[in-house]
């Protein structure tokens, strides 16, 4: 909730697990992920950083005790060593998931597909894929 009230009027939505799980899907969450775009970045403050498999703006906040990650202008690379395009939060790729009458950006089950086919992550990838067979 904290999250929402901090970047309410801003371009997010939450990814990853933490994502899947407020959408019904059961699995553990160690962190939250949340993508924005470019300028939520810069209002967080975030800096642009790159490392071998990644490149965006970057940082880490604790949020009621719990480690937040914020990913602006996400880039993945995959295994033929491309860059993705820009990943941040559409229409297309985002839903809402109301909880406590706060609507909650989310990424929808194929963005994650999406992702974490990009980063190589076969065993998450099948595991979704087997668990909502209405995607495909």
């Amino acid at each position: 909730m904290e999250i929402a009230q901090l970047l309410s009027g801003h371009q997010y939505a939450i990814r990853g697990t933490a994502s899947l799980v407020l959408q019904g899907y059961d699995m553990g969450v160690d962190d939250i992920d949340v993508l924005c775009d470019k300028a939520t970045a810069e209002f967080l403050k975030l800096s642009y950083s790159e490392s071998k498999q990644f490149k965006s703006y970057f940082g880490q906040k604790i949020v009621s005790g719990i480690q937040v990650e914020f990913m602006g202008d996400w880039q993945i690379k995959n295994s033929q060593r491309e860059w993705s395009e820009v990943l941040v939060p559409t229409s297309i790729n985002t839903k809402f998931i109301n909880i406590n009458d706060i609507n909650i950006p989310v990424t929808t089950f194929d963005f994650e597909l999406h992702c974490y086919a990009l980063m190589g992550r076969w065993s998450v990838f099948y595991k979704i894929k087997k668990s909502n067979p209405s995607l495909f």
